[in-house]
């Protein structure tokens, strides 16, 4: 076998072989990347590689991606990595060949790039990742230590009970729009000046990770101001569906009586519903929903007034998603929203001869910056 950095001409063989493996969890996702595979990664960053291992018939056995991008941590500008898209087949060749590269490859990328950290996530609802990855080691194999950084919640909102709060009559939320740019990126940087790994620490880093958003606008951005003008929330509804599709495969027990309850809420028009899985009608079925991105609030009823206002601002038809630390309890779901929880973790993954890096010590308890669209 060999290892190959996959260019746009294994665009379609690579999307062929994602296909293959769906997203395990409380719902089994089958993720289709369109006609462009590597569009979801310039969503956060233009820098990145894709590695792939080929057998001696040239088929694709396994691949991995690493997404380069410039971060704020501590004043400074630090160059991070995301290893994301580890997929191998169940050929044991394959997965003993690319255990032998993994390592060097790491160290290559670490290099090249002068990286200060690898971050990886992982899904805590599926096993077999937790199996792979953060299960005992044998001592006598190199393997990368994934050390946990911090737990986290893919939160989804898909509706308001009745009594529901409206939004605070002391705050108002308006759209983004040139006139409040200044006050709005100016919020943003002070927010970020408490949360490690930000992507945005200037004017020019919050363009780009706008430019970055295909069809992002200015205009998505809801922002909360209190009576003295002054801003104290902002979030932007963003949908992925320019660059990958999410279709339900199976639901879990849990999440098809989840399912069940958001169907008959949504007769009383409470609630929106979930696409139906293929092995119930054997079609596929897009999830409908957007990303909530920039998510910032000064405490919990701004940001369940942002919450509200965005859940009517979008389409009948799309819920939305948001992910938060789970320490950050400005972000928790408010009681109030009818809403789902996943947990996942953010690890740092270190080479075998590689001390535990320093950000990850107690004292350390600043949250790090994590959008649900830059995993999921």
């Amino acid at each position: 076998m060999k290892l190959d950095l996959a260019t746009a001409v294994d665009n379609e063989e690579l999307k062929k072989f994602y296909k293959e493996f769906p997203v395990k969890g409380l719902v089994d996702l089958r993720i289709d990347r369109g006609t462009d595979f590597f569009a979801s990664y310039r969503t956060q960053t233009d820098n990145f590689k894709t590695y792939i291992l080929r057998d001696d018939q040239e088929k694709i056995q396994a691949m991995a991606s690493f997404l380069f991008r410039e971060t704020s941590f501590g004043g400074a500008t630090v160059p991070i990595a995301t290893a994301t898209d580890l997929r191998v087949t169940n050929s044991r060749e394959a997965i003993l060949d690319w255990a032998h590269h993994f390592l060097p490859v790491m160290n290559e990328v670490t290099n090249q790039h002068h990286l200060s950290s690898i971050f990886s996530v992982i899904n805590l609802s599926d096993p077999m990742a937790l199996n792979s990855f953060i299960r005992p080691r044998n001592m006598k194999r190199l393997m990368p230590k994934y050390y946990m950084y911090r737990k986290f919640f893919l939160t989804s909102i898909h509706g308001r009970y009745p009594w529901a709060n409206r939004a605070l009559p002391s705050i108002q939320i308006r759209q983004g729009c040139s006139a409040s740019f200044d006050a709005l990126l100016d919020y943003i940087l002070k927010r970020n000046q408490f949360r490690p790994f930000a992507s945005v620490w200037d004017q020019e880093s919050f363009q780009r990770k706008i430019n970055n958003l295909q069809g992002f606008k200015l205009s998505n951005f809801l922002v909360a101001f209190d009576n003295n003008d002054n801003v104290i929330g902002c979030l932007a509804p963003w949908s992925s569906q320019s660059v990958l599709d999410y279709i339900p495969l199976t639901y879990s027990l849990r999440a098809h009586n989840f399912r069940q309850y958001l169907k008959f809420l949504w007769l009383f028009g409470l609630t929106r519903r979930l696409a139906k899985p293929v092995a119930s009608t054997g079609r596929e079925a897009q999830m409908q929903f957007q990303h909530l991105t920039f998510v910032n609030a000064d405490n919990e009823d701004v940001f369940e007034s942002l919450l509200a206002t965005a859940f009517e601002s979008v389409s009948p038809q799309e819920f939305l998603l948001y992910a938060h630390v789970e320490q950050d309890y400005r972000l928790l779901p408010p009681q109030s929203l009818i809403s789902a929880s996943q947990p996942y973790a953010l690890y740092s993954v270190v080479p075998p001869d590689k001390e535990m890096p320093t950000f990850l010590h107690p004292s350390l308890s600043e949250n790090p910056e994590i959008e649900s669209c830059y995993f999921f």
